[in-house]
């Protein structure tokens, strides 16, 4: 696949959406593939709580609270709890669920080692969490994971995969990378032609912090496999919602799981 020049040769001098919600949140409405991943995170966690009563929600790395709409105010919840490192999202997130019956608690912290008001969940969303986790925390992250779901909860991850690459390979990490960004782009403007030059650069940015391994620490799907393996967690579903019968990114793409205790029976 040729990448486009831009994408070969990423400019430093970019617009950035870290602390800044108004920026990541036109980003992310600026892209269809990461909108649908969303919606079908919300679907699926929706689907989860029709079974449930008086359920437990946690939304590790919640951002802006952008994961969690259309789940606060499900009847079948009891309490909803979100953690977010940045303040200026949860700030954004407060005032975004700020008319709901029913509002999240949001607690800014460290998703890897934050105090939580309990100890088990009967829902938890990882809605991009996972790539926002340094490589050598995620076991760590996952781990947490695993101990806080409950004994028949469930965590709903969607995260963005990128295509396979050498490990320990920084050019072919890179060029995946903008391999995976390449295609986001094209999906973006095949939506609309007339993308604005500014929510262009921010997804420059996004693929940037990639290649620099800074911020957004995205991996493969065998990489994945095997943290989920070593946290002691089972996926029980998985689903690639983009790109659309396209082969481009191989087993890249946009995907929504399903993940629980490696310990607990199929449902």
């Amino acid at each position: 696949m040729k990448y486009p020049k831009s994408l070969d040769l990423i400019s430093t001098d970019l617009p950035d959406y870290k602390d800044d919600p108004e920026a990541y949140e036109l980003e992310e409405h600026s892209r269809p593939d990461e909108m649908l991943m969303l919606m079908t995170a919300r679907d699926t966690a929706l689907k989860i709580l029709e079974s449930c009563k008086k359920a437990s929600v946690l939304d590790l790395c919640c951002g802006t609270g952008l994961s969690l709409e259309g789940i606060v105010e499900h009847p079948n919840i009891s309490i909803v709890v979100g953690v977010d490192i940045s303040i200026p999202y949860l700030e954004f997130a407060k005032r975004r669920f700020s008319s709901c019956c029913r509002q999240p608690i949001l607690i800014c912290g460290d998703a890897v080692s934050t105090p939580l008001p309990q100890s088990h969940w009967d829902v938890i969303v990882l809605a991009s969490a996972y790539h926002h986790i340094e490589n050598n925390r995620k076991v760590q992250f996952l781990s947490r994971v695993h101990d806080l779901l409950g004994s028949s909860g469930y965590a709903v991850m969607a995260e963005n995969i990128l295509p396979e690459y050498e490990t320990n390979n920084e050019a072919a990490y890179a060029s995946s990378v903008r391999q995976f960004y390449s295609q986001v782009l094209n999906t973006a403007k095949q939506k609309n032609p007339e993308l604005p030059a500014y929510v262009e650069n921010l997804i420059y940015r996004v693929a940037q912090y990639g290649c620099d391994g800074e911020y957004e620490y995205k991996v493969s799907l065998p990489l994945l496999y095997c943290d989920l393996i070593a946290s002691g967690l089972r996926i029980v579903s998985q689903r690639r919602v983009w790109p659309d019968e396209n082969d481009s990114l191989g087993n890249g793409g946009n995907y929504v799981f399903i993940i629980c205790r490696s310990t607990e029976e199929l449902p």
